[in-house]
């Protein structure tokens, strides 16, 4: 199951793009068969206020609740006790990479919390669910959109709509106190009422079962579709007359070549029509489409010079379509005609790309 994680970050400014994220809470649910637990886990790093917003801060209570010892980046600060455990910056990104892992996000305004996460763990951390949940949008759910009141819905006067008592001035604008309110938000939304007598209710009931279904079954589609390309992928590596490399021609042009570094020659050519049909994972050619080649470690990228072709000569990568369907229709004075000579004092050219010496085969 899905483990859910409730977050809430204090920040020196309100855009991304100029503040950063100070402190870091996450109350953690797991579910282990009918067990569940949550778990509380709170960082604060030490950040650069030379764009900080002073307003911001002051609503964090920067000043006051700052723990981070001098001389350290980062630091635990969720113990019961309040030791505060000094970190590297390093390692509390590592802790919040792994805790958030797979997980589901809610919270109040989470999207905000997610453009500073995202920012301050860096490119490709954000490994958590792609849709964050906020607990007015729950709320709203819950009680109706009508009996919500117009927009914007006000996250205190949704919060006591469902029972739960907004956090008190202590522990509001703590990441750790936001994080537990917006858990007992969640808690009071999704707890399971009997069936409505009424057939207003019962629409209602049945209203939320379909709205629930519909977002499993989309979650459900969204998998199945990653498991495909990767079983396409590892069928892929298995099959030898894929194990080519997919170069496309030029940008704007539907032309890709199959070429093999084992060979120094084209395997094939194919529109990505034809290449889908002839059983190329769609993975591979969009990696094309965006960066020229099926490789992950750029072998015939846009910006790469060409290839040696069997020892004859140097194919400049812009002739590539050129030389492979001259090559592959049997014409190979034609397609040999566009070759440079070598040059054994070629000193600003690549070298040709490397081959898998365990397989045998092209690197992808």
């Amino acid at each position: 199951m899905t483990n859910i994680a409730f977050v809430d970050t204090e920040t020196t400014h309100l855009d991304a793009e100029i503040g950063e994220a100070w402190e870091v809470a996450v109350v953690l649910r797991e579910q282990d068969g009918d067990e569940t637990t949550d778990t509380e886990y709170c960082w604060q790093f030490a950040p650069v206020l030379a764009n900080a917003d002073p307003e911001a801060l002051r609503i964090g209570r920067f000043d006051e609740r700052y723990k981070v010892p001098p001389f350290s980046k980062a630091a635990f600060t969720a113990h019961e006790s309040g030791h505060v455990t000094p970190m590297t910056r390093r390692e509390t990104v590592t802790a919040i990479v792994n805790v958030l892992s797979g997980a589901v996000l809610v919270g109040s305004n989470p999207g905000f919390d997610d453009r500073f996460l995202r920012k301050l763990l860096g490119p490709g951390s954000a490994q958590w669910h792609y849709r964050p949940y906020d607990i007015v949008q729950l709320a709203a759910a819950k009680i109706g959109a009508q009996a919500a009141g117009p927009l914007p819905w006000r996250a205190h006067v949704l919060s006591r709509a469902v029972g739960v008592e907004p956090p008190s001035p202590e522990a509001a604008h703590t990441a750790l106190g936001d994080a537990r309110w917006a858990r007992d938000v969640y808690d009071a939304v999704m707890t399971r009422e009997k069936l409505p007598l009424s057939w207003e209710g019962r629409a209602q009931h049945a209203i939320g079962l379909y709205t629930q279904t519909a977002i499993e079954l989309e979650d459900t589609q969204r998998e199945l579709k990653r498991v495909k390309a990767e079983l396409a992928e590892e069928k892929a590596r298995h099959d030898p007359r894929l194990r080519c490399l997919i170069v496309k021609a030029a940008r704007d042009q539907d032309l890709y070549v199959g070429w093999s570094n084992v060979c120094e020659a084209p395997a094939g050519v194919w529109s990505k029509e034809s290449a889908l049909e002839y059983g190329f994972p769609a993975s591979r050619l969009d990696r094309a489409d965006q960066t020229g080649t099926s490789s992950l470690i750029g072998d015939g990228a846009w910006d790469d010079k060409g290839f040696i072709a069997e020892q004859r000569g140097w194919l400049r990568r812009d002739l590539i379509g050129d030389y492979a369907i001259e090559y592959l229709h049997g014409d190979r004075a034609a397609a040999y005609a566009l070759l440079e000579p070598l040059d054994s004092d070629r000193t600003d050219d690549p070298s040709p790309p490397a081959r898998n010496a365990e397989k045998g085969g092209e690197r992808p």
